[in-house]
């Protein structure tokens, strides 16, 4: 999947220019995020009860309730999990059970994600999907575990542009807070849509 018909400096060109228009005093989800950061930051292994009050406060992120937990596996859903608080990236299969875990979403798990390690999962949804193809999302491109990794590489490439780190120093100014290179990045997209 081709995410961007525009160079990776044009796109950051424009996420400055969204950067700019961020203000973080309208923007209710920037006052939990820390909490939600430091909740898994400050466990040591995330356990059953863990993953149940994280996927929980996930879900207040999301339009729709949390319907569906369904643990087949908790011991293999919660050893993925520790691997991606202790740095390691996930495969497709192992995202393919984590979605299907979690009201088969892989909006919802590309946040709880995230909240466990901001530095190398980003949020995945339907706004940041417009944003990067232009085109509106349909749920089987949306939730295919393969895009989500390929988002991963693109954001990871986006980093390494030369004008990354004046937008990355922008946007860190205007949320008021430190926040990982991924999280400006998808912010960008999802305020840019």
């Amino acid at each position: 999947m081709k995410i961007s018909e525009k160079s990776n400096q044009e796109i950051i060109e424009q996420l400055t220019k969204i950067a700019n228009n961020i203000d973080s005093t309208k923007e209710n989800y920037l006052l939990s995020y820390p909490h939600f950061l430091n909740y898994f930051k400050n466990l040591e292994n995330i356990n059953l009860e863990n993953l149940i009050i994280g996927i929980s406060f996930t879900y207040s992120w999301m339009p729709t309730i949390l319907k569906s937990i369904k643990l087949e596996n908790p011991e293999k859903i919660l050893s993925t999990l520790n691997e991606v608080k202790n740095g390691q990236r996930i495969n497709e299969e192992q995202l393919g059970t984590l979605k299907s875990s979690f009201n088969n979403s892989l909006v919802g798990t590309s946040k709880l994600l995230h909240f466990i390690n901001p530095k190398q999962y980003a949020i995945w949804d339907s706004r940041v999907f417009r944003f990067l193809n232009n085109e509106e999302p349909h749920k089987y491109k949306l939730e295919k575990p393969k895009t989500y990794l390929e988002y991963l590489d693109f954001i990871e490439n986006l980093k390494n542009e030369k004008a990354f780190d004046t937008f990355f120093n922008l946007i860190k100014q205007k949320v008021g807070y430190e926040i990982s290179e991924y999280r400006a990045l998808e912010l960008a997209f999802f305020k840019g849509e």
